[in-house]
C-alpha cells in the first residue's frame, strides 16, 4: 500500500469533503434518504467546521493520501481522561478493502496512547453494515445501542470500545 497516513492540513478540506460524500452515500444510503445524507453533509463537513478541526489543538484530525491525492480521513479528540472519541473514520469507498481505514486506526491509536488514556470510543449507525464490521474486526467491543438525531430523524446508533 503506497498510501501515507499525515496530519491534516486547510488544503486537505476540500478532498476530505468529497470522500465524506462519497463514503456517507455508499454506507448510509441503504437506510438513509438522500436529503438526510445532504443535510448530515452539510452540518458536518462544511467548510468551516472542517477547518476549525483541523485548527483544534485538542482534535487529532488525519488524512491518507496516495500520491498526493486524500482516500480517507479520521478524527479525535480526547473527550474524558481516560477515553479518547474517534469521531470520524471514513475511506472513500472505491478503496475500501486495502487497509486505509486500520492505518488511519492505527494512527488515530497511537495518538491516544499518547494522550495517556485507556481507551477509544466511537459511534456508529447500528444499520451501517460496513462501519459496525470494520470497528468488530478491529476488536472494539459492542457497547449500549442509543439513538441520535440527524436532520430532525432519529437513527439507532451502536457505541464501540476499544481498551489500548
Amino acid at each position: 500500500m503506497s498510501v501515507t497516513v499525515r496530519a491534516a492540513t486547510a488544503d486537505d478540506l476540500e478532498a476530505v469533503a468529497a470522500v465524506a460524500r462519497d463514503a456517507w452515500y455508499a454506507a448510509y444510503g441503504g437506510f438513509l434518504d438522500p436529503e438526510t445524507v445532504e443535510a448530515g453533509l452539510a452540518r458536518n463537513y462544511d467548510e468551516a467546521v472542517l477547518a476549525a478541526a483541523v485548527d483544534h489543538d485538542d482534535v487529532e484530525f488525519l488524512v491518507a493520501a496516495d500520491d498526493g491525492e486524500v482516500v480517507g480521513f479520521a478524527s479525535a479528540e480526547q473527550t474524558w481522561a481516560d477515553e479518547v472519541e474517534l469521531h470520524t473514520l471514513y475511506v472513500h469507498p472505491d478503496r475500501w478493502g486495502e487497509g486505509i481505514g486500520s492505518a488511519l486506526l492505527d494512527r488515530a491509536e497511537t495518538w491516544a496512547r499518547e494522550q495517556g488514556v485507556d481507551r477509544i470510543a466511537c459511534g456508529v449507525f447500528a444499520d451501517n453494515a460496513v462501519g459496525v464490521g470494520f470497528f468488530e474486526r478491529r476488536g472494539f467491543r459492542r457497547g449500549a445501542e442509543t439513538r441520535v438525531e440527524l436532520a430532525g430523524e432519529y437513527h439507532p446508533e451502536r457505541e464501540f470500545e476499544h481498551e489500548l
